[in-house]
């Protein structure tokens, strides 16, 4: 024997024995040449046993009915097939069926029979399995969420599990047999109709194709993770197809909002006025909107990814990589340059005065840190601008105080010469007109003490007007002769309050005419006497108190009598805007009650 023919002797063997059928070879004797394992545990004993046995010998029980048989193929050359077996001494309670073969040379003439014999309740119950197999694998689809089709290969439907079924409103019959294009599913869209279409051609070319598509339902349209794919028989040709698919709506819904949610951002992102730059832990840019990319004329590809130190001057840079670090360990939103100015560096090396806002984000990988960066290259200018003004101003200001207090200083310096040449004056005129010299004089230097104080403080625009009566008491006792036994009480004068130029002029000349008057008229000579002045503030009102204990001179009115003084004081009231009443009670009381100008202020 050649070594081709051992070597098919050899496979054809090993495939018998793993046959789940019963195989033998007799020679026309009816002795086994060959049996394999299968066909000898049917008879009932082992392979060994058979070989070069005959059949009587073997199975001496059924020698009766088989051997008329094999005799009637051997001899007449015609097949017997697919009679029912009773097994020899085996207890098995199956079912077999048997075929005796004739095997023929190349005469014609039987050399050998074929015996083939098979388990039919073995067939059976792999049969039941295989029912039992699919029909839970269908009661398994059924209860799925996917949909799962089984089409032919020219795209027929044959099957369907129930959900795509249940939520379309339709039942087996009503899609059984059609093309799965032509199905409700696909109703709403022609395209989609044809992208279906296109997929099970694919298919049933041995392409797999996956995609997105919508699927028409009883309450409405949704979205499907959906796959075509074929299935092939054990040659490799397409059998069936299988198209299946995965409610996604939500999934898609959801992202679609999360999408619209993004551009909704990117859109309020972009459209800051101020540069946005967001940072991760390591000090990564991972984010830039476009005034970033204007302020540092970066494109957006130059700036993602890269270390934000590229935007922090050279000079700055060694310390910002510390400060940096020292921030992310104990990270906290707040804001920057509130004691020195801060600059970052555009692309080309120049500087752009900035503040910065640091705002930490919790729990975000991608951006750590996101920076506001505003460019105050106006606000720096304008507050230099703003300055240069202000040091202007205030040069003119001090100019202005130095022309002020020299005006005062010489208008009160003025006043005092006329004062003197009204002293120079009196000395040799008569008595009654040295009197009214005297009166006129002291009206003068009343006015040039306002000046004097108006010089003596740096405000140009109020008198302290309690210290301008109690100084104007002095000036009184200096110029009038005989005041030993007068005495002034000034205890009562509030010194917190002003009155504006405008206003202590004529309340200091009507508080001159006054206290003259009580002077020349409430007192005897070498008569002790007292005058009070009080200065208090009522609500909004100014009230001014002068009085004595001097003797009460009936007749005396203001505005009347000759004295010029008298005549001058309803003038001082009216420059005042004061109301006046007069009490002549155990001496003679003034009460001056007035508004100060909103130019006043007390302390």
């Amino acid at each position: 024997m050649q070594q081709s023919d051992v070597l098919t002797h050899l496979g054809l063997t090993a495939l018998a024995n793993h046959l789940p059928s019963g195989l033998a070879i007799l020679d026309t004797e009816f002795k086994y040449l060959f049996i394999n394992p299968t066909l000898a545990d049917f008879n009932g004993c082992p392979v060994s046993d058979h070989l070069h046995q005959h059949v009587a010998d073997v199975l001496p029980q059924m020698a009766g009915t088989i051997l008329p048989m094999l005799r009637k193929v051997r001899d007449s050359g015609i097949a017997l097939v697919n009679f029912e077996l009773t097994p020899g001494a085996s207890t098995s309670a199956n079912h077999w069926f048997g075929s005796y073969l004739p095997v023929k040379d190349e005469q014609q003439q039987v050399v050998a029979i074929a015996v083939i014999a098979s388990n039919q309740t073995r067939e059976m119950e792999i049969q039941q399995h295989r029912q039992q197999d699919l029909k839970r694998l269908k009661q398994v689809l059924d209860n799925m969420f996917a949909f799962v089709g089984i089409l032919q290969p020219d795209g027929t439907l044959l099957d369907a599990n129930a959900p795509p079924l249940v939520q379309a409103g339709l039942s087996l019959e009503d899609v059984q047999g059609k093309k799965f294009w032509d199905c409700f599913w696909w109703s709403h869209s022609n395209a989609d109709t044809e992208l279906i279409e296109a997929a099970c051609r694919r298919a049933a070319q041995g392409h797999t194709s996956r995609f997105d598509v919508q699927v028409q339902m009883k309450d409405g349209v949704i979205i499907i993770d959906f796959m075509m794919a074929p299935v092939f028989d054990e040659f490799g040709v397409v059998q069936f197809l299988v198209p299946s698919g995965i409610d996604i709506t939500r999934r898609k819904r959801s992202e679609q909002a999360l999408q619209e949610s993004e551009s909704r951002f990117r859109k309020v992102f972009d459209s800051a006025a101020d540069a946005l730059i967001a940072v991760n832990a390591e000090g990564e840019i991972t984010l830039a909107n476009k005034r970033a990319v204007q302020m540092f004329g970066y494109a957006p590809e130059e700036l993602l990814g890269k270390p934000v130190d590229l935007l922090v001057p050279s000079q700055a840079s060694p310390n910002h990589h510390k400060h940096r670090s020292g921030f992310m360990q104990h990270p906290t939103s707040r804001p920057m340059a509130q004691r020195q100015e801060l600059f970052a560096q555009r692309k080309d090396g120049s500087l752009v005065p900035v503040e910065i806002g640091l705002t930490y984000l919790e729990q975000d990988p991608k951006a750590a840190v996101l920076a506001t960066v505003t460019d105050v290259t106006l606000a720096v200018q304008s507050k230099q601008h703003l300055q240069n003004i202000i040091d202007e101003k205030t040069s003119l200001l001090h100019e202005r105080e130095l022309l002020l207090k020299e005006i005062h200083h010489r208008v009160k310096n003025n006043l005092q010469i006329v004062s003197s040449l009204l002293n120079l004056r009196s000395n040799n005129a008569s008595p009654e007109l040295k009197d009214l010299l005297l009166d006129s004089q002291l009206r003068i230097r009343t006015m040039a003490l306002t000046h004097q104080l108006l010089y003596e403080q740096k405000n140009f625009s109020l008198i302290p007007l309690g210290a301008y009566l109690c100084q104007l008491c002095q000036l009184i006792r200096q110029s009038i002769a005989g005041m030993d036994s007068v005495s002034f009480d000034t205890g009562a004068i509030d010194n917190s309050l002003q009155l504006p130029l405008s206003q202590a002029i004529p309340c200091g000349l009507l508080a001159t005419e006054i206290l003259t008057n009580s002077i020349k008229h409430a007192f005897t000579v070498d008569q002790p006497g007292q005058i009070y002045i009080r200065l208090q503030q009522e609500q909004e009102h100014y009230l001014l108190e002068i009085g004595d204990n001097g003797r009460i001179k009936q007749d005396f009115e203001p505005g009347k009598g000759r004295s010029l003084g008298m005549q001058l004081i309803p003038a001082f009231l009216a420059q005042l805007g004061a109301r006046f009443e007069l009490v002549k009670s155990e001496g003679t009381h003034y009460r001056i009650q007035f508004v100060p100008d909103p130019g006043s202020n007390s302390e």
